[in-house]
């Protein structure tokens, strides 16, 4: 199995630390985060992993020291602009299969494999992971009609609402709908095969899910991590990946 992992962030908000390392390099509880996404897609079955570089490109090689790492083939493709989420995908060789996608700043526990499996049996042109968020309102919500009169009144309410996850799995067939140059975002070309008849289905993952874009977020996830790693990567890839995270620190590092 193909997966592509977009590693091309500036990673802005993440400043201070990203003006020294890019984004998929900062470290969750001592390893780079891109290391921990690699390490789940090994274990999840997938054996080639397309990574599209932007940002301290060359960090980012160097931290995996060739084209195999841990039993993956690696290739690498380099964004001269910034191109969003979904033009980087234009770089890349056509697709022979239903792919995964995804971005490298993000600590989930979904299962990969499971996703693609759902993917290929409902037919879709797309899948997207969806993450449930919930927030808490601190005041009362209150709604009214076209004429001002009050139709629902609620105290403190907690809102649950839907986020792209920011992986996907794309079949072949989308890719004709990509511009060959310039930005372009997955909501765009989603929009655009939904509108070309293509289904697109969600697919709310379950488990757990952290974007660390943010430093708040970054701990967050630190914490989670830290917590229970066979969580995210089971026994056997814990182990690994401890093993292993010499030559990145000192990538990091330098």
């Amino acid at each position: 199995m193909r997966a592509v992992v977009l590693a091309g962030g500036e990673g802005r908000r993440l400043w201070p630390t990203t003006l020294s390392i890019p984004k998929p390099l900062v470290p969750v509880d001592g390893i780079p985060i891109l290391h921990i996404i690699l390490t789940q897609l090994k274990s999840a079955g997938f054996t080639q992993v397309s990574l599209s570089l932007g940002y301290r490109a060359h960090m980012i090689k160097a931290s995996f020291a060739g084209d195999r790492w841990a039993g993956l083939e690696l290739d690498f493709f380099q964004e001269e602009e910034p191109l969003g989420t979904a033009g980087p995908l234009a770089l890349l060789p056509p697709f022979e299969d239903s792919t995964l996608v995804m971005n490298a700043d993000l600590l989930t526990d979904i299962d990969f494999a499971d996703l693609v499996r759902r993917h290929k049996k409902s037919e879709a042109a797309a899948t997207v992971a969806l993450s449930r968020q919930e927030i808490d309102i601190a005041h009362g919500v209150v709604e009214l009609d076209e004429e001002r009169r009050v139709t629902d009144f609620r105290e403190k309410p907690r809102l649950s609402y839907l986020v792209s996850g920011g992986i996907y799995v794309l079949e072949p067939s989308l890719l004709r709908l990509l511009p060959p140059r310039g930005r372009h975002d997955m909501p765009a070309l989603l929009d655009r095969a939904r509108a070309e008849g293509e289904c697109v289905e969600g697919h709310v993952i379950e488990g757990d899910w952290h974007d660390i874009g943010t430093p708040e977020q970054l701990d967050l996830a630190a914490e989670a991590f830290r917590a229970d790693r066979a969580r995210y990567l089971g026994r056997r890839g814990a182990a690994e990946l401890c093993a292993g995270t010499g030559a990145a620190q000192e990538v990091v590092g330098g």
